[in-house]
């Protein structure tokens, strides 16, 4: 009896999210930073943690790749899980928000952490990916600074690879495709470093655990379901703070039939990305 309770305790201890799935370093322990973590067990999405409005967030606006929407109405917390459900606008909306108008037919969606964070940090996340054509993941983004803006992506992919697909993103929809971009803005030209691997399953028939040590400003160590898969050398120092994005958008390498495709025609849970949990974690002694 007291083995089963110390093996019931141990596992209720990882499940609530106390360990990461990647070891910490001999003398030390990962522990959860609660302000950047979720486990979604509530109702609704917690706005002191996240921002579900594409548009509310002081630091960033972006509203979607067209023909793909950001809508807050897309994500909802329910039964342990985060959902975001992609599908067809019931009718065409034009944004007058950028250089040229942006023609939207569709919608997805897009949380932001209230709270930045820099380097020194073990980032994790358990999601399956919706069976369409949208796609998306798990990455950070640093605020729009002139020459600095940062962004590392831990990991993204689609759910189904379109017809009209380039070839090189033909396996997009069974992939860990990880970058650290040194953003372009009007005093730089953009430059990144990037890894991948190819799991035996499609992102979109299993839950993966995707996680990124960002161990200093020139190593991230990034890991799937605990194993350590590749390590990245950013261009540039990555050396300052980031905030954690989850998205699920159109890509126009992975572009959306003339018919709407899966987007479209795929029934509600197909449609859906499903996000068991997002965690966050400092390194302290394992005395402490």
């Amino acid at each position: 009896m007291k083995k089963l309770y110390i093996i019931l305790f141990t596992c209720t201890l990882f499940n609530s999210g106390l360990y990461a799935q990647t070891p910490a370093p001999e003398g030390k322990k990962w522990v959860k930073i609660d302000n950047l973590s979720d486990e979604f067990d509530g109702k609704k999405l917690d706005d002191k943690k996240w921002i579900g409005d594409p548009e509310k967030h002081p630091d960033f606006g972006w509203i979607g790749r067209p023909p793909a929407l950001f809508k807050e109405s897309s994500i909802k917390v329910n039964k342990g899980f985060m959902e975001i459900e992609v599908g067809k606008l019931d009718k065409t909306i034009t944004s007058l928000k950028y250089k040229t108008p942006s023609i939207y037919n569709y919608y997805g969606g897009i949380i932001r952490a209230v709270q930045p964070i820099s380097y020194g940090h073990y980032f994790e996340s358990k999601f399956k990916m919706s069976k369409t054509e949208m796609g998306g993941g798990f990455w950070l983004m640093s605020r729009n600074n002139c020459g600095k803006k940062h962004e590392i992506d831990i990991t993204e992919s689609v759910g189904s690879v379109s017809p009209l697909a380039k070839d090189w993103g033909k396996i997009w929809d069974k992939i860990m495709h990880s970058n650290t971009i040194f953003r372009k803005t009007e005093c730089n030209e953009a430059t990144r470093s990037q890894d991948m691997i190819i799991p035996d399953v499609k992102n979109s028939d299993k839950f993966y655990t995707y996680g990124c040590w960002w161990k200093s400003p020139t190593e991230l160590l990034f890991y799937l379901d605990g194993k350590h898969v590749y390590t990245i050398k950013p261009p540039v120092d990555f050396d300052q703070q980031l905030f954690i994005h989850f998205s699920i958008e159109s890509y126009d390498w992975n572009p959306i039939p003339e018919d709407g495709g899966k987007v479209a025609s795929a029934n509600k849970e197909d449609r859906t990305a499903f996000i068991d949990y997002i965690r966050t974690y400092k390194l302290v002694d394992s005395k402490d």
